[in-house]
């Protein structure tokens, strides 16, 4: 039961204390009397008020009403305790009984609950008091009946009672058949309500269909409307009986609205719960056959919550890390999309968060392992120990971001491996040669199909460790596409300040790659971008020497052949002249790879040979070709004889150092010159300029005018099938042409090489140990080198051992050493 309350009327400080009771029954159950109709504790009823009406005096008691408004006709139970108000009823009910209900504006209660007479509306319903009952509290009850509508012109205040001058409204009937079209249209709108399942009681259809009268149809409807204060009061005041009905025609509608819309909801919840209880019920199902196969999903979203506690990681990873685990748990476990965040989530639990190996930090037993697996390579040794120095002193630095470069061959790889196995740490290799895709680097997004993390998150995966040696091979042979230029994704990567927060696409997430140590390996180091290259510590790995590569198959690529072979069991070795044989005649190239194949395959003739006739094999130089065939290399004497236009220059590849023969001749013409052998664009720039200095000292070496254009001079360089660039061949091409010119023979003996400029100055060159590694398999003893690259020899004095090496500054000093006194014409042919 509702109760309406509050605490006065206000006026000249005064307050009357007033409480009602407006009951109201849920259980929808018409009360029938007469016609009428008792619904919510309001009775409508047919009742004649003639009389009344005609009787009524000017003055009536005024009783406020809160949350209600009574119209005439209806029967309205109140609740009365304050004695003012009480006194107000006793007198009325001596005299006319009759009072003045009054609704309250709602915009003061909210307030404080107190209202004066401004509060109240002017417009209310003259009632007649039918029955009062005392209650012990000190109150009365009593049951009014609205009987019509009054103006109140004034509210009076006494000491004894609150009452209000009043003015009778009379309502203004309209237009007949209009107000039947109205009642139709209301009748209709029920009709339709009962068509659709929404009604205001059982009955409420039945009654309303007996009803013709419009003010009594009125009253039916207006008693079954949830209305609130002001729109009841807008009702309450219209002028006529069609404003009226077009008032309750409009609220009428909008109940229709609301109990279709709220019919819809229920519907819609209803589909919703139908299709839930069917997903319900198979997900059911399906959890049943999975957990008869052991594979419950709850089993597997609890694991994953378990393993997120000992989650070694950061609380901004944790927290994405669990946000995933509650979208799989939403997630219909058939789906598509659980499939990809399961797979996400198997991804972050195997990567190794905080697993890290102990070092190894025994500087001698890290020497003894490197000195095990490799000969020589000194520089990169001494780096690893001070880095395991450095580690003693430190336990938390950075690791260093190494790369290997040199021909191939020479151990970068391999050594790798060896730097992990001597501090312990997991190895692994990744290979990027030929890649082109960024995505590769920094992994695919997950709205793709098949998505994967990038290379180094599986290498740490695979690792198992979070502070592995990872070698990234091949490093210069990386690719760029549409896809994006992976170098520059590597970036981040191999950046000590960046690794640390390595974001890979497909995780979502940062990850530490700080503590790895990184070792790249290149055979060109130009071919690396410079801001990649900046980042790393360059270490070059050179060629090996004669007696490093006869050292280094002693030491290891026998003995390895040989147990891969199955000869470890027998007295099986290859002699000292058998190797230096192989190694100058079969191989000549700056590693050791093709002289392990070679090993490898006379330990399987050896192998052979024990299978068929039951004994080992015994190597020699006289019988080495019989098993590997004719000899590949051999001497070439051209190179050590004085000839007119061919000069021994020295060449760097990214393949070692090699020998280079460029030849010049003269012949008649108009002065062109001719350029052969597949040079690139800098060799052809270094032999124009070696051309123009020749032409700019013609008068020094005796050169006729005339020879510059009556002859065309051709240049060649040999093995056309090689592209060949470069600026160290000017200093020998320039020889080459003045020795053509003058037709002065250069000496065999030497080799040369040098960057040349107009004024004849030598510039210094690149890949100096290679060069003389070079000339010495070759047997070139005398050599030619720019004099700014003398420190090149430093470090590398054992590789300049039984070679003469002359440092030049100018032009000058070259030809002076290698052009011969001319000779005749006509014995100076060349090839001859």
């Amino acid at each position: 039961m509702p109760r309406l309350c509050g605490k006065g009327i206000k006026e000249d400080n005064r307050y009357l204390e007033f409480q009602y009771d407006f009951q109201s029954t849920k259980t929808g159950a018409p009360i029938r009397s007469e016609w009428g109709i008792k619904k919510g504790g309001v009775r409508m009823k047919s009742v004649s008020n003639q009389n009344t009406q005609e009787n009524m005096p000017e003055i009536l008691p005024v009783i406020p009403t809160m949350d209600v408004v009574v119209f005439p006709h209806m029967i309205v139970p109140l609740l009365v305790m304050d004695e003012k108000i009480i006194k107000g009823v006793n007198q009325s009910l001596q005299e006319s009984k009759m009072v003045l209900l009054l609704a309250a504006k709602n915009n003061n209660l909210d307030n404080h609950g107190a209202i004066g007479t401004q509060d109240l509306y002017q417009v209310g319903t003259i009632a007649s008091i039918m029955r009062l009952i005392k209650i012990p509290e000190g109150g009365i009850k009593i049951l009014v009946q609205g009987v019509c509508k009054a103006n109140a012109k004034e509210v009076v205040t006494d000491e004894d009672m609150l009452s209000a001058l009043i003015e009778r409204v009379e309502f203004v009937p309209g237009d007949k058949s209009e107000l039947m079209a109205q009642v139709k249209h209301i009748k209709m709108l029920t009709e339709k309500m009962v068509s659709s399942g929404h009604s205001f009681s059982p009955d409420f259809h039945i009654i309303l269909s007996k009803m013709q009268d419009p003010e009594k149809i009125a009253d039916f409807i207006l008693s079954h409307l949830n209305l609130s204060v002001e729109q009841a009061q807008q009702l309450l005041e219209s002028s006529n009986q069609k404003a009226f009905l077009e008032g309750i025609y409009y609220h009428l509608s909008r109940e229709i609205e609301v109990a279709e819309i709220q019919e819809k909801i229920r519907s819609n919840a209803r589909e919703s719960m139908n299709k839930s209880q069917k997903e319900y019920y198979l997900r059911e199902q399906i959890r049943a056959i999975k957990k008869e196969l052991g594979e419950e999903d709850d089993e597997e979203i609890d694991a994953m919550r378990e393993k997120l506690l000992t989650l070694n990681a950061g609380e901004e990873i944790k927290a994405e890390v669990n946000r995933q685990i509650n979208r799989l748990e939403r997630t219909a476990p058939d789906s598509l999309e659980a499939t990809v965040t399961r797979n996400y989530l198997e991804w972050v639990f195997a990567l190794p968060w905080g697993v890290e190996t102990v070092d190894n930090l025994d500087i001698a037993h890290a020497k003894k392992v490197l000195d095990e697996d490799h000969f020589g390579l000194k520089d990169v040794k001494d780096r690893i120990l001070d880095f395991i120095s450095v580690r003693n002193l430190k336990k938390n630095g950075h690791s260093p971001i190494l790369c290997f470069y040199g021909p191939p061959g020479t151990g970068k790889t391999s050594l790798g491996q060896s730097i992990a196995k001597s501090l312990n740490r997991n190895y692994i290799r990744i290979s990027l040669g030929g890649v082109k895709d960024e995505a590769e680097i920094r992994g695919h997004r997950r709205t793709y199909v098949g998505a994967m993390p990038g290379r180094f998150m599986q290498a740490i995966r695979k690792a198992g460790s979070c502070n592995p040696v990872i070698i990234i091979d091949e490093l210069d042979k990386i690719g760029a596409d549409f896809r994006g230029d992976p170098s520059a994704a590597m970036l981040e990567v191999l950046d000590p300040q960046q690794n640390n927060t390595f974001y890979d696409n497909y995780l979502g997430i940062p990850f530490d790659l700080s503590k790895v140590m990184f070792i790249a390996t290149a055979n060109n180091i130009d071919a690396i971008s410079e801001p990649l290259r900046d980042r790393m510590e360059v270490i070059e790995l050179s060629g090996y020497t004669l007696d490093e590569k006869l050292s280094i198959s002693k030491k290891y690529l026998i003995n390895k052949a040989v147990n891969d072979a199955g000869l470890g069991d027998q007295k099986f070795n290859i002699e000292d002249k058998v190797l230096k044989d192989i190694i100058m005649n079969y191989t000549r190239e700056s590693g050791v790879r093709q002289c392990e194949r070679i090993v490898r395959k006379l330990c399987s003739k050896a192998a052979r040979s024990l299978v068929e006739d039951h004994k080992l094999v015994n190597f020699e130089i006289s019988n080495i070709d019989k098993y590997l065939g004719p000899r590949r290399f051999m001497d070439d004497l051209l190179i050590q004889e004085d000839k007119v236009g061919i000069a021994t220059g020295l060449a760097w590849t990214s393949y070692g150092g090699e020998t280079l023969k460029i030849e010049a001749i003269l012949m008649p013409g108009k002065g062109k010159l001719t350029l052969t052998g597949q040079l690139g664009n800098v060799m052809k720039e270094s032999a124009h300029a070696a051309l123009s200095y020749a032409r700019a000292h013609s008068k020094e070496f005796n050169i006729p005018d005339k020879t510059f254009t009556n002859f065309d001079l051709h240049i060649h360089v040999p093995a056309g099938a090689v592209p060949k660039d470069g600026p160290s061949a000017g200093i020998t091409m320039l020889t080459s042409i003045l020795s053509a010119l003058t037709q002065r023979p250069i000496s065999g003996k030497y080799a040369m090489t040098g960057e040349l400029n107009l004024r004849g100055e030598i510039m210094p060159i690149g890949g100096v140990k290679e060069k003389i590694l070079a000339a010495k398999r070759n047997k070139i003893s005398n050599l030619i080198f720019p004099y700014q690259n003398k420190n090149d020899l430093v470090g590398i004095e054992e590789v300049a051992e039984d070679v003469a090496i002359s440092w030049v500054h100018h032009a000058n000093e070259v030809l002076d050493m290698v052009l011969m006194p001319s000779v005749d014409l006509k014995k100076a042919r060349l090839g001859n």
